[in-house]
């Protein structure tokens, strides 16, 4: 792909966690050849995937360093190579060059009025959602050309709902800038620290050099109202068991609840049976079964129209919350500060619970702290029906919404 080999350069000098290693080199052959020219013979440049220079033959000596800490990442002669940084969030770049001792060539990175690509692919549901309304800060903090190359399920939202944004999978062939977005765990390349430490959102800040809150994106509905009875939507499966609410018959209760107050429940999880660690979770027995893996657009004209949602720390949570619509979190295992904002987030503080926050654990190992003991998941089986059914209560009496009849 590149004319010459490539060099590898870092400011932090920490070691690739190998998990990271395949989704750097896919960003790096999406982004492709170095583009931008710089004037000089064989001499070229450019931001995407990192600060990166190509160097012809030649007695060069080239300087990448961050120009507002001064902090240098490569400093050294060099002839014939690429030098690709390691670093492939925000920083603020300054390449210099020097040809037979003398400066022939020196650039400050600067993203106002540029083309910026931004590299999403496999993005999971709720940190997808999550991070999209800072491509669009993006936009307005720099006045930029963006190009965004989305998982294709988000490819109709993004259609729909950021229309001056390029959908593309290929890289502008004058592209100056390009970044991989995703709530990455795992620092210190693909994101400055651990996201555990901060809301989903802040990874985007953090990648992408955004400084102001985004304003949210409103997934409105694009078809008409199909079902005329109130009604609210439910979601008891999640990505892994750590996530799931496992309180017995927790969710049996909190349905027939909900219909003894007059609403239709419809569960609209992926699948409507899930086994984990000899965990069998079930669509509870009186929803309504709109399970299926169905188009998010699909979902979204479905979550709309709903009196609200009650999930758990998951992408339907944050899909039914664009939809803006109030929705009731259960979750034990992450800390508030792992979602949006609501004020129906539901947990137990007196058990162990927030495994997902504690960067001193792996949380994909289950439960880190107590797996195989009595204690396993308390954080999920400590949290009550009745905390459920209180927090359904306020969001009524808040949302004014009727229990019984109509509307």
């Amino acid at each position: 792909m590149h004319k010459y080999p490539i060099f590898y350069y870092s400011i932090r000098k920490d070691e690739v966690d190998p998990g990271q290693i395949n989704r750097l080199l896919n960003f790096e052959k999406t982004v492709g050849n170095v583009k931008l020219e710089t004037g000089i013979e064989g001499l070229k440049f450019d931001f995407n995937a990192g600060a990166r220079i190509e160097v012809p033959a030649g007695n060069w000596h080239i300087k990448i360093s961050d120009f507002d800490t001064g902090m240098v990442g490569f400093d050294g002669d060099i002839s014939k190579q690429v030098l690709i940084s390691l670093e492939k969030y925000y920083i603020h770049w300054y390449i210099e060059a020097w040809l037979d001792g003398e400066k022939v060539f020196e650039h400050l990175m600067d993203l106002n009025n540029k083309d910026i690509y931004i590299f999403m692919v496999d993005g999971v549901l709720g940190d997808t959602i999550s991070v999209l309304p800072y491509i669009n800060e993006l936009k307005r903090m720099y006045n930029a050309d963006i190009y965004l190359y989305p998982p294709k399920s988000f490819v109709p939202l993004c259609q729909e709902y950021m229309p001056n944004i390029f959908l593309t999978e290929e890289t502008p062939s004058d592209c100056y800038a390009g970044f991989c977005l995703a709530v990455f765990d795992l620092p210190p390349y693909l994101i400055p620290d651990d996201s555990r430490r901060w809301p989903p959102y802040m990874s985007a800040k953090a990648i992408l050099g955004v400084h102001h809150k985004a304003s949210p994106i409103h997934y409105y509905p694009t078809a008409p109202r199909q079902i005329k009875e109130k009604y609210v939507c439910i979601a008891v499966q999640a990505s892994g068991i750590m996530k799931r609410w496992l309180y017995p018959d927790g969710w049996d209760i909190v349905v027939e609840y909900l219909k003894s107050i007059g609403y239709r429940v419809l569960c609209i999880d992926g699948a409507n049976k899930v086994i984990e660690y000899d965990y069998e979770i079930t669509m509870p027995a009186g929803a309504e079964d709109f399970t299926g893996m169905l188009p998010l657009m699909e979902r979204v004209n479905l979550l709309a129209y709903a009196d609200f949602f009650v999930g758990l720390s998951s992408g339907l949570s944050w899909l039914a919350d664009a939809c803006n619509i109030p929705v009731v979190i259960i979750s034990g295992f992450s800390l508030p500060i792992g979602e949006f904002d609501t004020p129906y987030r539901i947990y137990n503080q007196l058990v162990c619970h927030g495994c997902f926050n504690d960067v001193k654990v792996d949380w994909k190992t289950t439960c880190p702290y107590h797996r195989g003991t009595e204690r396993e998941f308390e954080c999920s089986k400590a949290i009550t029906p009745l905390q459920v059914v209180e927090a359904i209560e306020r969001l009524m009496e808040d949302r004014g919404l009727l229990c019984l009849g109509e509307r």
